[in-house]
Formats: structure tokens, sequence, C-alpha cells
């Protein structure tokens, strides 16, 4: 007999599905107006993360105790987002910018890794190039008519040893102009300090992340970009997404610095990434927002879960424990109660947080930056023997965080779906993804009061996709990789993703005319359902 969820305890093991399994499993779930500027974002966004009730996000599974219905007859909602709601795509750094060694960029951890794991990639040069051809990226960007851009910059490239001692020239003139362009564009940045790429220099000379040290070279790294770039930038990321950092990173190995196996390794990872992110808010905060005026959070990732049986509590709670065990991990010391979820605690490899630490880490995120994405999307064998369904459904993990942490805001700082990297420009499964995505969200702003207030369409170009190198696509613009001049070539989704933007959503076309007739005698009909079902 099938049991409900995976307990999700920090035990279980969470492993990566092969391009070939993904592409299996995903095909069987699925068949200009005004940009604004920081005004519009910052009229959105507390001040302050406000104090959540752990524990109450369980009540989502309970449908006598949480109903949050869709009407009816309306499964796909036909409306459009709030006035000020803002539209944004993102990039990480690594992913796109290539020249990994010109003018002066020092190594990070995954350009050792992709040397040393990846077999014929070699490097990240055949990538976008987004450092050679910015003007390019800028002019995708005009196409789109977005709100503002996500990106990261490049610590081993500002600073190629990682240390403040001294900058890297070049590095600092490419995210000036960057930055100099996007305002000009009245495009609004928003920035992201660590989205994994770790100059290999502190690897190698003190762990990484499995060191303390880390915690004051991060804030030192932060400081001098507040006051380099906090001009011009309103919005920022500490670090994208620390679950995949500490555990695909130290756990399985999946991840650069690619190493596995070693639980104390990985939660003691987590614990220096809670701490590091909480000593760059404060510093933050004391320092530069008070002639900034500026915001600060750290984007969190999770997958969604589903119970066999709703009205059994014992599979309710062990939904409630595996969320708690990805989201509530870094979700609950940051928006929570300054603590790891009570259930975590029980085991001997996780950290303690000192009664100082938890005040100090409490509250330390202006709103809640939330990633949904293929990469969240891979559960152990310990998940499918237990009959857990990983599901697609993101206006319930939004609810659950509603539920969670007392309704925080939130910005959807990564969100879209990959295709096979043999397909150009026709991505079909993109557009039905992110239709599917957004109105869920629309549904969750309008049928559940949840304040999401802005989304960042992932990414805006074809890069190197970590452990999938460039086997997959991810972009909205498609990228010749082995081109010379790397030209940008908009998607269908890319199209689709401009419409939307215009549109403010999906407002109902009422000269659209009723449509009546039969399909062919040979026509074929079938079913699927937007869960990841593992048996």
């Amino acid at each position: 007999m099938k049991t409900g969820c995976a307990a999700g305890s920090p035990g279980n093991e969470w492993v990566f599905f092969s391009s070939d399994e993904r592409s299996t499993r995903s095909r069987k779930t699925m068949s200009n107006g005004a940009l604004q500027r920081s005004a519009v974002l910052s009229a959105l966004v507390l001040l302050r993360a406000v104090t959540g009730f752990s524990g109450d996000g369980k009540a989502i599974w309970d449908k006598k105790q949480y109903v949050s219905p869709v009407n009816p007859g309306q499964l796909f909602l036909y409306d459009t987002f709030p006035k000020n709601f803002s539209w944004g795509v993102g990039t990480g750094a690594f992913q796109v910018e290539g020249s990994w060694k010109a003018d002066g960029r020092g190594p990070s951890i995954w350009d050792r890794y992709v040397d040393s794991h990846l077999r014929g990639v070699n490097s990240t040069d055949r990538s976008t190039d987004s450092y050679v051809f910015l003007e390019k990226d800028l002019l995708a960007l005009d196409f789109l008519g977005v709100s503002f851009y996500q990106f990261s910059i490049s610590w081993p490239r500002l600073f190629p040893n990682g240390t403040v001692a001294a900058v890297n020239a070049k590095g600092l003139q490419y995210y000036r102009a960057l930055l100099d362009s996007l305002v000009l564009r009245n495009i609004e940045p928003i920035v992201t300090l660590y989205h994994w790429d770790l100059p290999l220099t502190l690897q190698e000379e003190y762990g990484g992340w499995k060191n303390a040290t880390m915690i004051d070279l991060f804030n030192d790294y932060a400081t001098y970009c507040f006051q380099t770039f906090g001009d011009r930038v309103k919005y920022w990321i500490t670090i994208h997404n620390p679950y995949l950092v500490a555990w695909h990173g130290f756990g399985t190995g999946m991840h650069a610095p690619g190493e596995k196996g070693n639980l104390t390794a990985v939660y003691t990872v987590g614990h220096n990434l809670i701490k590091a992110h909480s000593k760059v808010w404060h510093n933050y905060d004391k320092n530069f927002r008070p002639h900034q005026k500026g915001w600060l959070s750290i984007t969190l990732g999770s997958h969604w879960i589903e119970p066999n049986r709703t009205e059994n509590m014992e599979d309710v709670i062990n939904c409630q424990h595996s969320m708690s065990s990805v989201l509530g991990w870094f979700a609950n010391p940051i928006h929570g109660d300054g603590d790891y979820p009570e259930f975590m605690k029980t085991s001997s490899v996780i950290p303690e947080f000192s009664e100082a630490e938890k005040e100090e880490v409490r509250g330390t995120a202006d709103f809640f930056a939330f990633s949904f994405g293929p990469n969240n999307f891979r559960p152990s064998n310990t998940v499918v023997k237990m009959g857990q369904n990983v599901s697609l459904n993101l206006r319930q993990v939004l609810n659950w965080i509603k539920l969670e942490y007392d309704n925080p805001r939130i910005l959807i700082s990564e969100n879209g779906w990959f295709t096979d990297s043999y397909i150009k420009t026709e991505d079909t499964t993109a557009i039905y993804m992110m239709k599917n995505f957004l109105n869920q969200v629309l549904q969750a702003i309008k049928f559940d009061e949840i304040q999401v207030f802005g989304y960042t369409a992932w990414t805006l170009l074809d890069g190197f996709e970590w452990q999938d190198a460039y086997t997959t696509r991810r972009g909205l613009f498609y990228v010749d990789f082995n081109s010379e001049q790397k030209e940008r070539k908009p998607k269908s989704s890319a199209h689709y993703y401009k419409q939307i933007i215009q549109d403010n959503g999906f407002p109902l076309q009422e000269s659209t005319p009723d449509m009546k007739g039969q399909f062919p005698c040979d026509f074929s009909w079938g079913v699927t359902e937007s869960v990841l079902k593992h048996i």
C-alpha cells in the first residue's frame, strides 16, 4: 500500500534526473507598455519582512480548512494583473557572460567543475558571451519591453582573487556600462551578488562556504558593490537559491565544487549562507539604506508536492516536513522565527543558532524572492518509493508561503522551463509552461489575495545550464553557441511574453468569434496532468 508524502527529513537524498529522463517526464506532464522605475516597485515592497507562523502551511492540504477555488467554469482565468505589476527577465553571470579568462577575470569553482566533471564542455566560452555582446542583450530587453532586468555580478570578474584588495578595472567597467545602459532605458536593475560562481581562490584557501570566514569575505564584497553601484541599484539579492548551493554542491556533488556525501558539510554550508545573508542585510540596512533607499532579499527555491491522501493527517504532516526541509530550511530562519523548523532540529547534523543569532537572522528580507523552476523538481528514490506526487502547481506553493510566513510580499525571481538543445525558435513547450505558471500567479493574486508584485521570466538567453551544460535551453532568445557573432533570435516564447507584458496578463478578447465544428475523424484524444508522478 502506498503512503502519502516522503518524510522530507534532513537525511533524504535528492538527486538530479538525467537530460533524457527529464525530457521524458516533461513530455508526460505537458503534451510596449510603459516601463516602470523604482517608484513603482518601491511602493509594493515592505520595508521589513514580518514574522510568519511556522507550520500553518500544512492547512493548504486540508480541503476542509482551506478552500481557494477557481471558478468552476473558468479553469483558465482571463483577467489582468494589478496596474503596477512589474514584468522582468533574468540571467546568471556564469551562464551567459562567457569570456571566462578575458580581461583579468579570475577562475571560479564552476570553471574548475566544468573542466573536471563535464566531459566535452571544456569551458563556457562557447556560451552567449554577454561580456562581449552587451549591446545585443540590451536590444533583447528592448524587444520584450520589461520593467526590470535581474542579473548577477560575477564575483571573480570583479575580484579575481575573491578579496576586495584589488578590483579588476575591466570587470568594473563592464558592470558600470550595463547599469548605466539599463538606467538610460528606464529598466530597473535587480542585482544578485552571488549566483554560484565563487572565486576559486576562496575555495582552495578556505574550503569555500564550509568555512565561516566566508561570512566576512562576502560582506566585504557586498559592501564594495553597495558603495559602487548602489546609486543605480534599488533591489539587491544576496544569494540565488542557497538550497542548491548547499545540497548539490556538497551533498550530491552535482554542482560545484562537486563534493558529495557529507551531511555535516551540507548543513554547515547552509548555516554559513544564512549568516552571510543576514550580515549583509544588516550592513545594508544600517549603512546604505538610509541614503540609497533600496531593498534587499535572498532568492529561495522549492519544489511542490501533493499528498496521496489529503484526509490523512500523517500524510499532510509528511508533506509539510518535505516543504520545510527544502524551502523552510532557509525561509524559516529569515522570514519566520529566526530558527530552523522544529523537525529538522532533531538531527545531530543541523547546526544551532544562539538566541542572539536567531534575533540577528530573523526578519532579514524586505520581500520574499521565490524561484520555481526545473532545478527544484528532482526528487530522490526515497520520495519515489513513498509515492510522493511532485506537482507543478505554482499557485499552491504561493499559498503555502502565504500561510507559513504571514502573507509576505513576493517577487517571483525565477520561473520558466526548459527545451531540448535541438529546438531553436519554435519552443511551444516553453510557451505552454509560461502560460500555465503565469495564470497560476494571476489566480493566486485574484482569488487568494497573495501579494505577488513582480515576475521574472527565466531566462533572457540560451546559455550554460549548469550540470546539463548545453544539452538543454531555457532562453527566450535563441543563440547559436558555435556562431561567431552569437546573434540573439527571439523565440516564440519571447513574442508570447512580450504580448503578455503589453496586455498586462490575459484580458478577455470579446472580439474573438466562437468556433464550432468537429475535429477530423482520425484525431486522437488523450489526457495529461501538471504533476510529476513517481511510482
